[in-house]
């Protein structure tokens, strides 16, 4: 009974096994926090515009004029021509089908990617793989977010190869070939 016991622990730990990324792949791009500070304005300015729009992940009617907007975190590619971030967006509930109460709030997490230039942001698209809804806390919402992205997305959906930590991200052609794409199409229409 103990070898049997003692299998079926092995067998839990191998189960376990994480993606995190293996070190050498960490992403270690940096860049100034004045332009990491410029940065979260326009972007929240862009997910203002998109709820406003009801565009992209912001098509519920809860989302409107009054929906607290927080960029918690972007990644740049290490070329800095593209960046990945999170968004957190803050409500009422009572804005919930079903009609919590006022004075409580809920919040939403979703990832976007985007190319720009030194300053501008040419393309936002918001990466659907992974979303949190109604969560109690901006703490808890923010953890969970950069868990699946940062060592849970490896294999999400069957596509995605990388973790968004990992620098092979930035090169993998599943994830930006479409953008590029689209990209392409925006500036013929210029």
């Amino acid at each position: 009974m103990k070898g049997y016991n003692v299998l079926l622990v092995i067998l839990c730990i191998s189960c376990q096994v994480s993606n995190t990324t293996p070190e050498k792949y960490k992403y270690k791009t940096t860049v100034s926090s004045v332009l990491y500070s410029n940065h979260k304005n326009i972007l929240t300015d862009s997910i203002r515009l998109y709820i406003d729009e009801k565009r992209k992940a912001y098509y519920p009617k809860e989302n409107d004029s009054l929906t607290e907007i927080v960029i918690d975190t972007i990644v740049y590619s290490p070329n800095r021509d593209r960046a990945a971030f999170f968004v957190i967006t803050k409500n009422s509930n009572d804005k919930l089908l079903s009609k919590g109460s006022k004075d409580e709030f809920h919040y939403d997490a979703h990832c976007f990617i985007a190319l720009f230039d030194s300053i501008n942001f040419k393309n936002v698209n918001w990466l659907s793989a992974h979303n949190l809804t109604n969560y109690t806390t901006h703490q808890k919402t923010s953890e969970r977010i950069r868990e699946i992205y940062f060592k849970n997305f490896k294999g999400s959906q069957g596509i995605f190869k990388y973790n968004l930590d990992d620098v092979r991200f930035w090169k993998d052609i599943n994830v930006w070939g479409n953008v590029l794409k689209y990209q392409e199409i925006f500036e013929d229409d210029k």
